[in-house]
């Protein structure tokens, strides 16, 4: 077996082992600060097949999620299978500590 294709199915099926919840909403600069932040780091290569999911809490088909993190948005869940409960980065996000996070997958 050709050791290239190989190489490639091994990383695009870690990659899949993550995914993203952002939740945030619409009046907070800390969220869209966060988000340009979230957006810089999932530009790299290695992390560009990374499923996101934006949640705007202020949507009445999110009162869980409000409910949850009202007072404390922005807020990323790092989701793994066979994780009890995601990793979770609030407030302020780093783009190496978040690349970090992601790459413990890889």
């Amino acid at each position: 077996m050709n050791p290239t294709t190989i190489r490639l199915f091994s990383s695009s099926t870690l990659l899949r082992k993550f995914s993203l919840t952002f939740f945030t909403k619409d009046t907070c600069l800390l969220c869209k600060n966060a988000s340009v932040i979230l957006h810089q780091t999932l530009q790299a290569k290695e992390f560009k097949d990374v499923k996101l999911t934006t949640v705007d809490i202020m949507k009445p088909e999110n009162s869980s999620a409000f409910d949850k993190y009202c007072y404390d948005v922005p807020v990323l869940h790092v989701d793994r299978a066979g994780q009890k409960k995601p990793v979770k980065f609030m407030h302020y996000f780093d783009e190496e500590k978040l690349a970090a996070e992601f790459k413990k997958d890889i």
